[in-house]
C-alpha cells in the first residue's frame, strides 16, 4: 500500500523526504510507503495532477493520493479555470481535476468516482517550502550558526504574505547571517534534517499552532493509514 504525494518541484520533495524520514520507516513497518512525486511547477502541476493522482487510485484501491502545489503565488490564475484565491477554492481545482481523468480518462462511473476521490486528499503548502524552516526555528538558526534573533515574521509561520514569503525570509536570513546565497534543496535538507520531533514544527514554543495546514495533511495521512505522524 502507498501514500502518493504530488508536490511542485524538487525542493519539495526533498524537504519532505527529509521531515518525514522517521515517519516513512514506521509507515514501513506497517506494510506502507510514500512516494513523494514532484511535478515541475505549477502550471504543469495543474496538467498533470488529474491524470496522474486518478491513476494511482485507479490501480490500486487501497492506495492514497495527496494534492500539496503551494497556494501562493496564484494570481496568474485568475483568469483560467484553475483560478483560486484561497485553499477552499484551490483543493475544489485539485480534486475537479482528479475527477475529471477518472471519468474521461479512465472511463469509470461517477460512482466509482466519487468513491475513488475519498482516498484523494487535496491541499497545499500554503506558501513555498520554507514555511516548515520559519516553523523549525531552531534548527534553522543552528545551520544558520547564530543564537541571535533571526528578526521578524508573521506567526503563525503559514500567515506570511505574499509580498514576502517565506522563501525571501529565508533567503534574506542567509546573506544577512551568513553572507552567502540560499540553496534550497540543499538547505532544507540541512535545517529539517535537524528535526527530531515533527510536533516541536507544527507547534510554537508558546503551543500556537505553526503549520495547520500541513498537520491537517499529515493528520488525513496518519489517520487513512492509522499510523501517527508525530
Amino acid at each position: 500500500m502507498k501514500v502518493y504525494v504530488f508536490v511542485e518541484g524538487p525542493a519539495d520533495r526533498i524537504a519532505l523526504e527529509t521531515l518525514w524520514a522517521g515517519w516513512q520507516e514506521h509507515l514501513w513497518h506497517s506494510g506502507w510507503g510514500i512516494h513523494i512525486i514532484p511535478l515541475d511547477d505549477k502550471s504543469r502541476y495543474f496538467r498533470k495532477i488529474g491524470h496522474r493522482a486518478a491513476e494511482k487510485l485507479v490501480n490500486n484501491d487501497q492506495d492514497l493520493a495527496v494534492g500539496l502545489p503551494d497556494l501562493y503565488p496564484n494570481a496568474e490564475y485568475d483568469r483560467t479555470e484553475n483560478r483560486h484565491a484561497n485553499l477552499a477554492e484551490l483543493k475544489t481545482v485539485q480534486a475537479r481535476l482528479v475527477k475529471d481523468a477518472l471519468l474521461r480518462v479512465f472511463g469509470i462511473s461517477e460512482v466509482a468516482a466519487q468513491t475513488a476521490l475519498k482516498r484523494f486528499y487535496p491541499s497545499a503548502m500554503k506558501h513555498d517550502v520554507e514555511v516548515l524552516l520559519l516553523a523549525a526555528v531552531d534548527q534553522l538558526r543552528l545551520v544558520l550558526g547564530t543564537s541571535e534573533a533571526l528578526g521578524r515574521w508573521r506567526h503563525p509561520a503559514e500567515d506570511q504574505n505574499q509580498s514576502k514569503p517565506p522563501k525571501y525570509v529565508v533567503e534574506e536570513l542567509f546573506l544577512t547571517k551568513q553572507n552567502r546565497a540560499y540553496r534550497d534543496t540543499a538547505h532544507t535538507r540541512a535545517v529539517l534534517g535537524k528535526v527530531t520531533d515533527i510536533k516541536g514544527l507544527l507547534y510554537s514554543h508558546s503551543g500556537q499552532l505553526a503549520c495547520a495546514v500541513f498537520k491537517a495533511t499529515m493528520d488525513w495521512i496518519a489517520q487513512a493509514t492509522r499510523v501517527p505522524g508525530y
